[in-house]
Order: structure tokens, then C-alpha cells, then sequence
């Protein structure tokens, strides 16, 4: 059991870019409450997060509340039956790995040349949205008002 910060347990659920962190707390009045945070990775070295506190006093209507949401979803899913198979993680398999040198210099040839994006994007294995984010971060194009 990890007391550090007041925390008691946690758990760590990565779904694709976005990794969320599940923890028991306690706080100084020695009252319960999970904390959920949403951890983003918005550049090489940025995170962008948001927590949610959820008390010890509502986590009986939360649960409720959670496990109607949860039952739904499923039965949903089972009725609409399977999805077609998808071949996005063979075309993006480098989503959230750290760029190499060498991915760079092949995007700045790319781009000089004026590669179209989804050549871009299926040369390098990665989604047009995070090769415009690298384009920014090389000062090659300008950043946008989305991604600021």
C-alpha cells in the first residue's frame, strides 16, 4: 500500500495516446475519494491532464450511475454487432513513440518537397495530426490555433 500523497492504491489503463491513473486517496481530514485523472501526451515532452474527485459521500450513486452507463455500452456493442477489421495500427504503429533523427530528416525532405500528407503519414507510420504537430515544433509550418 503506497501512503505517499495521501494515496493508497492506483492503477494505470493506457488506451492508445491517452493513459489514465485511477487512485484511492485519503485526504488530511481522513475522508476517501478516487481520483481520476486523463494524461495526454501533447508533445515529446508536454502531457496535458485533467482530474476528476470523486467523494467518498457520492460513490454509491456514482457506481449506479457507472454501471447502468457501462451495461448500456455493452448492450449497445452486442447489438450492433462486429466492427470490420481495421488495418490502423499497422498504419500508424509509431503513434506515441518518441521521434529519431532519422524520422525527422525523411518528414523535412518530405515536406520540402511538398509530400502529400497521407504519403507522409504512411511513410512514417504516423497520423497526419502528429505529423503536424512535428512540423511545428521544426518551425516548419505555423502553429495552429487547434494545437496551441
Amino acid at each position: 500500500m503506497n501512503t505517499e500523497n495521501g494515496t493508497l492504491s492506483s492503477e494505470r489503463v493506457a488506451a492508445g495516446r491517452t493513459t489514465y491513473f485511477i487512485d484511492v486517496r485519503q485526504a488530511v481530514n481522513n475522508r476517501f475519494y478516487l481520483c481520476i485523472t486523463e494524461s495526454r501526451r501533447i508533445s515529446d515532452t508536454g502531457f496535458d491532464q485533467n482530474r476528476i474527485f470523486l467523494f467518498e459521500e457520492n460513490l454509491d450513486e456514482l457506481r449506479k450511475a457507472f454501471e447502468k452507463a457501462f451495461s448500456e455500452v455493452e448492450q449497445a456493442v452486442l447489438n450492433r454487432g462486429e466492427l470490420p477489421e481495421s488495418d490502423s495500427s499497422q498504419k500508424h504503429a509509431r503513434t506515441g513513440k518518441l521521434w529519431t533523427e532519422e524520422e525527422e530528416k525523411l518528414l523535412k525532405k518530405g515536406f520540402s518537397k511538398k509530400t502529400p500528407m497521407e504519403e507522409l503519414s504512411e511513410k512514417l507510420q504516423r497520423s497526419s495530426y502528429a505529423i503536424t504537430l512535428r512540423l511545428e515544433k521544426l518551425g516548419l509550418i505555423e502553429q495552429s490555433s487547434e494545437s496551441k
